[in-house]
């Protein structure tokens, strides 16, 4: 949840707070005390990190912070040799990276340069320019699919997936046996033998363009990062899917597709 937002965040772990006070003399408005329990309001909260300057536990935490091409690429490098060895390389993710097409487009296109295998993961929920810019410096897409059917991919997420399934297909014309679809399954939602045929229908339409599906079992691990972001959580149990359950998953999306088109699950 910390990337969702295009400005940094202030994050605040209760658990290590230790009570010392330093928040409340930078900032009376924002941090008071509860009983035995520090508080932190974050309406009206600017941002600016003061806070978390002062906290000596990391209670308090700014959680992003602007960069250029250029720092990032430092931070890249670090780590040159080990793709030399590995065969890995540079994934930009998310959040939602072609949300900054041109940012986006010249890290990949310096890292490329230097040889560096390249891959973007996204949901594909922007323009088709957006895409563009970046498809000829990327070795491989990974493209999120969350629900095949577009009202209820609509009641979960807050959009349809009209605009993502096209872009995938229009991109799948573009980089051939390039992109792997993601599927992440949410317990009692996409997690069945019906889903895996609604989806299979979608696949079938982006031809050639799909090297490989990975079923995601569900994550329930966020719910602690919620917290300390003070966000929400919509919470779908604390179970993920067993070996079993996701065999059986990814054997029926495999034979609904009737193609040859690995399945795998993770």
């Amino acid at each position: 949840p910390e990337t969702l937002s295009t400005s940094p965040d202030v994050l605040f772990s209760s658990v290590k707070c230790i009570h010392c006070g330093r928040c409340l003399l930078i900032c009376p408005e924002h941090h008071k005390v509860d009983g035995d329990h520090m508080k932190f309001d974050r309406i009206g909260c600017l941002k600016c990190g003061k806070c978390a300057d002062a906290c000596p536990t990391g209670a308090l935490m700014i959680c992003g912070k602007p960069m250029t091409v250029q720092e990032v690429m430092e931070e890249v490098c670090k780590d040159f040799e080990y793709y030399k060895v590995s065969g890995g390389g540079v994934t930009l993710s998310g959040g939602e990276c072609l949300l900054q097409p041109m940012f986006s487009s010249e890290l990949l296109k310096q890292a490329k340069n230097l040889g560096i295998n390249t891959a973007v993961e996204s949901a594909f929920f922007v323009s088709w320019d957006s895409i563009e810019t970046v498809i000829p410096f990327v070795d491989l897409f990974f493209a999120d699919l969350k629900l095949a059917d577009s009202q209820k991919h609509k009641f979960y997420t807050g959009q349809d997936n009209v605009v993502i399934i096209k872009n995938i297909k229009k991109l799948a014309e573009r980089a051939e046996k390039r992109i792997i679809i993601r599927i992440p399954l949410i317990p009692g939602i996409n997690d069945s033998k019906k889903e895996m045929s609604k989806f299979a229908s979608i696949i079938r339409n982006f031809g050639n363009g799909i090297s490989g599906i990975e079923l995601l079992r569900y994550n329930y691990l966020a719910r602690s990062k919620y917290e300390i972001l003070g966000v929400p959580y919509n919470d779908f149990g604390n179970k993920a899917q067993s070996d079993e359950k996701m065999k059986d998953l990814a054997n029926s999306l495999s034979n609904f597709l009737s193609e040859d088109i690995p399945v795998v699950f993770r």
